[in-house]
């Protein structure tokens, strides 16, 4: 049969077709790839964004809805339901009368934390036809297959994320599930965070989600004064050198670097909607040893839950130093087995960093950085710099504030 392909990043996956009708491609381009990541890690800090999370997942991989639901295994039924392409009367009507009933429940149950299930694996297609939750319900809301993946799975709780599929749109191929299965990841580790900020904040986290962000992050007001900033930020001000924090606002060491930011934070401060919300906000700020540099953006602070909890707040200033640890270097561990040291060079060659230069920077012998080089090849099979750029940049979020 036609083998099927896909692409995210750069990646190419060669997979086989999984039955007629299926696509022989499924292409996806970095841009959508990168915004599902954003809408996932933002939208599970918000209270009320898992919903844009979950539409920028459906319109990712290719589905008719998408729902989040938190189980209770003893009662067998959702405790917690979230849904996008699903209506509010479909996802009622659900809960009441055909959670308990649903066979998929069963075959997601017996999955690990990160496993996916899908149709095949639950039932063939004689056996959906005499079965109620599939006969009966499914076809009410025009929908069919199905495509899951259990993001946490306990003695007491199963969080389940659920991609729901028309008829037309058929089973799920290969291609989808090597899709999920590179999403999933990301998926467990922004429902951990947002479950770890009501456990500790309640639902109107806000502010609390800034400060386990990488990046560095400042809540500023009209005059640049500074109303917040996260643990990220100091930390990047006290490594990298570029810029002294002060309550009147931040100091830059160079003349250049001080005309560039007064420039983006006067262009943040006149933005007057979404479309003018980038002019000119963004720019880098050069080491001074030449070491891969920071960008820094400045945005108009428009997330009412931040400018509720941080009054007289008007710009949002974001920091990125991709010289630190970020979620790229777990994530590569845990796809890859990677140690530590190991993952934190991939990063760092990511960034246009030379192994001398690392190895520098780390205060490491230069024989010691190819040494751990050459086993991330091994373990995971890219030939270059460039292929490890593509998947390093596959993995890694960048933040967006409008």
């Amino acid at each position: 049969m036609m083998g099927m392909i896909v692409r995210v990043s750069g990646l190419t996956v060669q997979t086989r077709a999984s039955g007629p009708g299926h696509r022989s491609e499924v292409t996806v381009q970095i841009e959508p790839y990168s915004q599902a990541l954003d809408a996932i890690y933002q939208g599970f800090a918000e209270p009320e964004g898992v919903s844009a999370a979950l539409e920028s997942i459906r319109a990712l991989v290719g589905a008719e809805g998408a729902t989040l639901e938190v189980i209770d295994k003893a009662a067998r039924r959702p405790v917690t339901f979230h849904g996008s392409g699903v209506t509010t009367a479909e996802g009622g009507d659900y809960l009441a009368h055909f959670a308990a009933l649903n066979p998929r429940l069963s075959a997601a149950l017996g999955q690990p934390g990160g496993g996916l299930s899908w149709d095949y694996q639950v039932m063939d297609e004689r056996a959906m036809n005499r079965d109620p939750f599939y006969a009966e319900f499914l076809p009410r809301a025009g929908l069919r297959y199905f495509l899951s993946a259990a993001l946490e799975q306990t003695p007491q709780r199963l969080v389940a994320f659920t991609l729901q599929r028309t008829p037309r749109q058929g089973h799920v191929g290969r291609a989808e599930i090597a899709l999920m299965q590179r999403l999933t990841p990301h998926l467990q580790r922004a429902y951990g965070m947002r479950s770890r900020l009501v456990e500790v904040h309640g639902q109107d986290a806000a502010t609390s989600a800034l400060d386990l962000l990488k990046d560095g992050v400042a809540l500023l007001g009209p005059k640049g004064e500074i109303v917040y900033l996260n643990d990220s930020l100091q930390a990047i001000s006290a490594e990298s050198g570029l810029f002294r924090i002060h309550p009147r606002g931040f100091q830059f060491g160079s003349s250049d670097l001080r005309s560039r930011y007064a420039a983006a934070f006067s262009a943040a401060m006149r933005a007057g909607g979404p479309a003018d919300a980038d002019i000119a906000t963004d720019f880098l700020a050069p080491r001074p040893d030449g070491l891969p540099p920071c960008t820094i953006s400045l945005r108009a602070l428009r997330h009412q839950g931040l400018r509720s909890t941080a009054p007289g707040a008007s710009v949002m200033m974001l920091v990125h130093d991709p010289l630190r640890h970020n979620t790229a270097t777990r994530l590569l561990q845990d796809l890859h087995g990677l140690t530590s040291a190991e993952a934190h060079l991939a990063c760092a060659l990511s960034t246009g960093m030379t192994a001398v230069e690392y190895a520098g920077h780390r205060g490491v012998k230069v024989t010691t950085v190819y040494t751990h080089l050459k086993r991330t090849r091994e373990k995971t099979g890219w030939r270059s710099v460039a292929e490890l750029t593509r998947r390093v940049r596959e993995v890694s979020i960048g933040l967006r504030t409008n």
